[in-house]
């Protein structure tokens, strides 16, 4: 049986939303579409590779990330909303800093697919772009340095990863991440307080898009 979408997540408990939907083996059928959820790991390498991984096995026709991320302070985010990226940036500090710059030939940039994050802000989300980073940004000045740099609103540690993997094999990409925390110095403990409604915000704007799409 084709997979229609797969979705993909961090780790476990950001596809815990979904349980009540596609059962304990995480697999099934919404609005007549072949559904399936992942993890792929925490963090950039990880995440490419675990996505690269499920990718060669089910051969998906799309995959959306779910999962959630951080503001950064100006952005006009709060905690709750969803983000549906329209783009995805790899980011460091230093480079946004001047003192480091990544390599001409070097993939930076990776857009999702325009019906797939237009169908997701129908849903709910806000089309934003994002930033990912190498590690969590916890520094107030360094996040508004990144989010001048960049023109990210949101920070996400794997959607680069995925998105890249994805790109690699010709498969649909798009995310819906709940912001759970502005990003910066207290980031950690807001995430700690959020991350479980801001999951299930996200996991919500999914369904409600691909109840839609199914429909359509």
């Amino acid at each position: 049986m084709a997979l229609d979408v797969l979705i993909l997540a961090a780790f476990h408990p950001e596809l815990a939303p979904l349980e009540a939907t596609l059962g304990d083996a995480m697999s099934g059928r919404i609005g007549g579409l072949v559904v399936t959820a992942r993890a792929v790991g925490i963090g950039l390498s990880t995440a490419a590779v675990g996505a690269a991984t499920h990718l060669a096995e089910m051969r998906p026709r799309a995959v959306v990330l779910v999962g959630t991320c951080g503001a950064y302070a100006g952005s006009r985010l709060g905690i709750g909303d969803v983000v549906a990226p329209r783009r995805v940036r790899l980011v460091d500090a230093s480079v946004a800093a001047g003192t480091s710059q990544f390599p001409d030939p070097m993939s930076v940039v990776a857009d999702a697919h325009p019906g797939m994050a237009e169908g997701l802000e129908a849903a709910g989300a806000r089309l934003a772009d994002v930033a990912t980073t190498l590690a969590i940004t916890t520094d107030d000045a360094v996040a508004a340095r990144i989010a001048r740099a960049s023109g990210a609103s949101a920070e996400h540690l794997e959607a680069h990863g995925v998105a890249t993997a994805c790109a690699a094999r010709g498969v649909a990409f798009a995310a819906a991440l709940g912001v759970a925390n502005l990003v910066g110095a207290r980031a950690r403990d807001e995430w700690r307080v959020h991350h479980r409604s801001s999951a299930q915000a996200a996991a919500n704007t999914v369904l409600r898009w691909l109840l839609a799409f199914a429909a359509a």
